[in-house]
């Protein structure tokens, strides 16, 4: 009996590590886009020049847009501000005609393991009452970012959040290297010139790690099973 419960024992502490397999958060820069307070930033001047006053987030190009804040140039129209339609918090909005933007955290990939992007996302002006997202997650090749993982999705004119959820495990090559996130608003839109651009807001992003367990440890869990199967047959 002694030998019963202790091999019971052993089954349990060879379970617990898949049992604690849980989601590790990775630390984002302004993730919540409150560091901005309540003020309408942008992510390019006047000029059309990067402005880099929103922490954490990089356009991966100039904005195409036309800016009525700012002069009703060229220039992109999308950055942080704050809006009642989500209790008064701060995010941020993309206009379809302007590109990405991009983090990259200091986080080094492992390998095996699985990433999961949450993202909150509200779709705010779109002519036809739709909009695209593409979100991805990428490995920092030197100053190349690599997408291993991706996908778009459909959210409708609503003003209100829709939870968005990507997963992906990074290749191989990407081990050791820091991983990123990319948010672009994709919805197809005619010429910057037709004003036919929509808005689509997101807010509360996290990222996070699950680490996958070695075949060797799910052998062991595997054998302790059938130890446990067998002595339960006897008794």
């Amino acid at each position: 009996m002694k030998i019963k419960y202790m091999l019971l024992s052993v089954s349990c502490l060879m379970a617990l590590p898949l049992i604690q397999a849980q989601a590790d958060p990775i630390p984002l820069v302004n993730g919540d886009f409150s560091a901005n307070g309540t003020a309408k930033v942008f992510f390019w001047d006047s000029t059309g020049a990067q402005t880099s006053l929103i922490p954490g987030w990089t356009p991966t190009g100039p904005g195409a847009a036309i800016n009525y804040d700012l002069g009703g140039a060229y220039v992109g129209n999308s950055g942080v501000q704050t809006s009642g339609n989500y209790g008064g918090a701060e995010h941020l909005f993309l206009d379809s005609y302007d590109p990405a933007v991009y983090q990259t955290t200091a986080y080094t990939i492992a390998s095996g393991d699985q990433y999961t992007l949450d993202i909150n996302v509200s779709g705010e002006w779109a002519a036809d009452g739709n909009h695209n997202t593409t979100l991805s997650l990428y490995y920092l090749d030197g100053s190349t970012r690599v997408v291993f993982a991706s996908d778009s999705f459909n959210t409708p004119n609503a003003w209100a959040w829709t939870p968005e959820v990507l997963t992906g495990t990074a290749p191989g090559a990407g081990v050791g290297d820091l991983i990123g996130i990319s948010i672009q608003n994709s919805t197809p839109e005619g010429l910057p010139t037709s004003n036919a651009d929509s808005y689509t807001a997101y807010g509360s992003v996290v990222l996070s790690s699950v680490a996958v367990p070695e075949p060797a440890s799910i052998a062991l869990f595997g054998l302790g099973g059938l130890a446990l199967l067998a002595f339960r047959r006897r008794a």
